[in-house]
């Protein structure tokens, strides 16, 4: 139960984190806005959110071997937060559809794979410390 919790926490929390993204971009912004929101949103909040989640995801083991797909996960997301903020803004603007940008799945997916990595690896290096420790005692 409290691992289920752990998973619908982080789930929650980078929705949340995503959904506020396109609120701020939407609702708070101006055209003279633009560079310091992605700077902040799509430069910086959204890929440490993604690196961050996904260290916890690899630490805890979360989703076993499917954890990895989380990565192509924060991808999509990480490319429908810029596709649904400056494209669609200038598709409204402009009357044009643009196709989605796929090469931020694979700026976000990098992000995630990174913390995936360093996650795994604290948790093996954990284990492998709590197996010395059991040994010496």
């Amino acid at each position: 139960m409290k691992n289920k919790l752990a998973k619908l926490i982080i789930v929650i929390t980078y929705f949340v984190i995503w959904a506020a993204a396109l609120i701020v971009f939407w609702f708070c912004i101006s055209g003279s806005d633009a560079m310091g929101y992605s700077i902040m949103f799509l430069w910086f909040l959204l890929p440490f959110t993604t690196f961050v989640l996904s260290i916890l995801i690899g630490r805890n083991d979360y989703w076993g071997k499917l954890k990895w797909f989380s990565a192509a996960a924060f991808g999509v997301m990480y490319m429908l937060a810029e596709y649904a903020t400056f494209s669609a803004a200038n598709m409204t603007a402009f009357s044009h559809i643009n196709s989605p940008d796929f090469v931020m799945i694979l700026s976000g997916g990098v992000v995630s794979i990174l913390g995936l990595v360093l996650g795994t690896a604290i948790r093996h290096y954990n284990s492998k410390e709590k197996s010395s420790i059991d040994f010496n005692a």
